[in-house]
C-alpha cells in the first residue's frame, strides 16, 4: 500500500510538472538544498496561486514567515522564502545542450547580503568560482582613488554587504559604503567610491565588463 501511495504521488508530480514552464518545472523538482522549510505540496501551491494571480501566501514549515512567488518566467524566478530572505534563480545557457541554474540567495539584517551558487538542472551544486568571482569591498572603490584613501576605506570595513539581483542579462551588485561611517565623515571619500557594479551574463558566466 505505502508503495502505491507512493507512485501515486510521483505520477501526480510528473502530472502537475508538465503544466508550468522550464522555471516551474525546476523549482518543484529542487531537493530541499535551498527550500527546505518547502513540502512539495507547497511549491505547487505557490505555482497554482501565482498562474491564478492569487495573492495568498503560503506558511513554511518552519512557521517562520510566509513564502510567496513574486516573478516567474520561463528562465528567472524571485521568491519571498520568508520576512526577511529572497531567492532569486535565473537559467543560464552554458552551451546548446546545457543549461545551469544561478542562485541569489539574499537576506535582510536589515541591510541586504547575498550569496551567489550555481547548480545543474539535476540541482547538484557546481563549482561557483568557475562561472562568477563575487565582488569585495574593494571592487566598489573606483581605481582612479589614491593609494592611501583606498586604504583608509578598507581599514574602516569590516566586512561589507553586497546586495546582489538579476536585472535582465546582467546581474547588479550594490554595497553601499557610506554605512561604515558616522554622518558626514563619508564626504570627503564618496569621490572615489561607486555604489554599484554591473556585470554582463555571457551564456553561463557572469563577467565584468
Amino acid at each position: 500500500m505505502k508503495k502505491l501511495i507512493t507512485i501515486v504521488i510521483a505520477l501526480v508530480a510528473v502530472i502537475n510538472a508538465a503544466a508550468y514552464d522550464k522555471m516551474g518545472q525546476l523549482f518543484a523538482e529542487e531537493n530541499g538544498d535551498l527550500f527546505s522549510s518547502l513540502t512539495l505540496a507547497a511549491k505547487y501551491q505557490l505555482l497554482n496561486e501565482y498562474e491564478r494571480a492569487d495573492t495568498t501566501e503560503v506558511l513554511n514549515n518552519l512557521r517562520t514567515g510566509e513564502t510567496r512567488i513574486l516573478h516567474l518566467s520561463p528562465n528567472h524566478m524571485l521568491i519571498k522564502t520568508s520576512a526577511g530572505k529572497t531567492v532569486e534563480m535565473k537559467l543560464l545557457a552554458k552551451s546548446k545542450k546545457d543549461t545551469i541554474i544561478a542562485v541569489i540567495e539574499t537576506v535582510a539584517t536589515p541591510v541586504k547580503d547575498s550569496r551567489v551558487s550555481f547548480f545543474s538542472t539535476g540541482w547538484k551544486r557546481l563549482d561557483s568560482s568557475k562561472f562568477f568571482t563575487p565582488p569585495t569591498a574593494a571592487d566598489f572603490i573606483l581605481p582612479r582613488a589614491p593609494k592611501q584613501v583606498r586604504q583608509e576605506l578598507l581599514d574602516c570595513i569590516s566586512f561589507a554587504m553586497i546586495e546582489m539581483k538579476f536585472q535582465g542579462e546582467t546581474l547588479v551588485a550594490t554595497c553601499n559604503l557610506s554605512d561604515f561611517f558616522m554622518a558626514g565623515d563619508f564626504k570627503s571619500y564618496s569621490p572615489w567610491v561607486t555604489k554599484q557594479l554591473v556585470y554582463n551574463i555571457d551564456k553561463a558566466k557572469i563577467k565584468k565588463p
